[in-house]
């Protein structure tokens, strides 16, 4: 008997295709905006002005803003597998009781 499991189908789907270009997206503006940054900064050095720290606020902006929300949604993905993995490990009766405690459990 062979017990290998078969590995799975890799189905591409709307949404993956279009996280696929959000993310590329977002990196090709992260070297554009990098390039532009470091630019302005020789321009402004070469012309004896003092830096404009404007273009550098706009692009860590760019670059925090859904960086913080990618971990904000990943630590929110994470409770919710764990709670789903506690609960499994418990009875049927003592399911319920478990998961009403583990969705009171929060950042309050």
């Amino acid at each position: 008997m062979d017990t290998k499991k078969q590995p799975e189908e890799r189905t591409n789907t709307f949404t993956k295709s279009l996280m696929s270009v959000i993310v590329f997206l977002y990196f090709v503006g992260a070297l554009i905006g990098t390039a532009l940054v470091i630019l302005s900064a020789i321009m402004d050095f070469r012309l004896s002005m003092p830096l404009n720290n404007e273009m550098f606020i706009a692009y860590a902006a760019y670059l925090g803003g859904p960086t913080s929300v990618a971990i904000g949604f990943y630590a929110w993905k994470s409770k919710a597998e764990n709670v789903l993995k506690i609960s499994k490990s418990f009875e049927t009766e003592d399911r319920v009781e478990v998961m009403d405690v583990l969705s009171r459990m929060g950042g309050d």
